[in-house]
């Protein structure tokens, strides 16, 4: 009978790749994320976007985009 607790001691670990720390780089889970928030929004009979997150992302379509100003 062969010792387990052996085996396992010298086999490599295994288990999810590293990803890099910059949250902007894991898109998967911001996408995740965001319809999690989408989901919650419509079971509380909520908009989608509220209007200060609206105003927010006009702001900054604007400064970003020279033509819109």
């Amino acid at each position: 009978m062969r010792d387990m607790t052996t085996k396992s001691a010298k086999s490599p670990s295994t288990g999810p790749a590293r990803v890099s720390n910059e949250r902007r780089q894991r898109s998967r889970l911001r996408e995740l994320c965001d319809e999690v928030l989408a989901s919650f929004r419509v079971a509380q009979e909520r908009e989608l976007i509220s209007e200060r997150e609206m105003a927010e992302s006009r702001a900054l379509l604007a400064a970003m985009t020279p033509a819109l100003r």
